[in-house]
């Protein structure tokens, strides 16, 4: 096996996340320069900026945020922890215009998503766009015709497409037949999300570029109960905790399945737990069922405010289920194979298929070893990434056809050799409206 066939597997890319040193990526001519796109310091992007540091030969070049604290604050960690001072910016199409920098990282609010991935891959860069990687089906189909034309390395963020646990456990069920053809993916995301009140109009803070932030969106007025995280659960801007959870555990299903695009999608949903005096303007609950060619089916069933009894005592979490037996995909980066009767006859962990030792951190190893893929597929100008563009909007137009499905209260008929619906789609949800000078075409 050669070094770039061997970066390919799974093991690979965690190899290289724990001992990059071994293939050269810390020297000068390997390096990969990225520019951090979204890097509050509570939030999801500080996480993701933090890991990609540990890998080897990733050097952050750029800080660009619309928040000028988290500005500073990503500067002064990037600078403390790798000893280089990144440059700062809170317009992305300023970080863009430099020829030197490899690729950007964006975690960003989803309505930036595509766009960012977008403008990223026309400017010659390659992308890791957080989930979903599209607020809407068009703007995914904006990724596809962008990352076929530019030919750009592109990987979403579903982080357990890492996972070698997983990795392992669904080529053993698939090679050896133990429990019999998989046909359900049972998928579930349960929590008991505090209320966000009712916001009040407010003065933009002094901090905050209100009007880049919004960027591709229609124009709001600035709320206080809005920014950093709250957007989630509001329509201009989230995409409804379906949107925020479901790509990572309807993908796994999806991946053991081994299924592409659904012939069908149901959905029932409604605000059945949301408080009285909360803006959330989402349902908080989805029952969500995908049919798929041979009889495969995935369903999915999401709770924001009703974390009362998880499934298998854990709030997220996929079932695979054959005739004879289940595969358990822990949130925790471990499987579990179950035989028909509910017993356990075989468990997968980070540390029964590596030697790598003791990981305390399952998310952060995830994002390591997920970002040391990314960085060696630009390194290779290999575009298959742990999640390409054509992967990723697969599974993100799962969450967007639950909403869909949810708004419209009907079946949605798809050609499955496509993913183009059969069933007429109104184009306010197929689509979406832009800002002045922001169409995605």
């Amino acid at each position: 096996m050669n070094r770039r066939d061997f970066i390919k597997t799974g093991s690979g890319a965690f190899f290289i996340a724990s001992a990059g040193k071994a293939f050269g990526a810390d020297a000068p001519s390997n390096r990969v320069r990225l520019a951090m796109v979204g890097c509050h310091a509570k939030g999801r992007g500080c996480q993701v900026m933090r890991s990609a540091m540990k890998v080897p030969g990733v050097e952050i070049a750029w800080v660009c945020d619309v928040d000028s604290r988290a500005l500073d604050f990503a500067a002064a960690e990037v600078e403390k922890i790798s000893g280089v001072k990144p440059r700062k910016e809170k317009d992305l199409r300023k970080v863009l215009e430099d020829k030197s920098i490899d690729g950007i990282i964006s975690v960003t609010p989803d309505h930036w998503h595509a766009h960012s991935a977008v403008l990223a891959m026309r400017a010659g860069k390659a992308v890791y766009v957080e989930k979903p990687c599209c607020f809407c089906p068009s703007e995914g189909e904006v990724i596809i015709d962008t990352w076929n034309s530019t030919g750009a390395v592109f990987q979403m963020g579903n982080q357990r497409r890492a996972s070698l646990p997983y990795r392992e456990a669904i080529d053993y069920v698939r090679s050896s037949g133990v429990i019999g053809e998989l046909k359900w993916g049972k998928c579930w995301y349960m929590s008991n999300r505090a209320s966000i009140g009712r916001g009040r109009p407010a003065a933009v803070p002094q901090w905050l570029d209100w009007e880049l932030w919004q960027g591709p969106a229609p124009r709001r007025d600035y709320r206080d109960n809005i920014v950093h995280y709250n957007w989630h659960w509001f329509r201009n801007w989230g995409t409804a905790e379906s949107g925020n959870n479901a790509p990572h555990f309807a993908d796994a299903a999806r991946w053991a399945l081994g299924v592409g695009h659904p012939e069908s999608v149901q959905c029932s949903s409604g605000m059945f737990f949301r408080r009285s005096d909360d803006d959330y303007e989402w349902p908080d609950t989805f029952n969500a069922s995908f049919k798929y060619p041979g009889e495969k089916f995935i369903t999915f069933e999401l709770a924001s405010h009703c974390n009362q009894k998880p499934m298998m005592n854990i709030g997220t979490g996929a079932l695979v289920y054959g005739e004879k037996g289940a595969l358990f995909l822990n949130p925790h980066d471990k499987a579990e194979l179950f035989d028909v009767k509910g017993q356990k006859i075989r468990e997968w962990t980070t540390q029964s298929v590596t030697k790598a030792g003791s990981l305390t951190d399952p998310t952060s190893s995830l994002d390591c070893r997920h970002l040391a893929k990314y960085a060696e597929c630009i390194r290779n100008r290999d575009r298959n990434t742990n999640s390409p563009a054509d992967e990723a909007v697969k599974s993100t137009m799962m969450p967007l056809m639950m909403n869909i499905a949810s708004e419209m209260g009907e079946e949605i008929r798809f050609d499955p050799k496509t993913g183009k619906p059969i069933t007429k789609i109104p184009e306010r949800l197929w689509s979406r409206e832009y800002a002045k000078g922001w169409e995605l075409v």
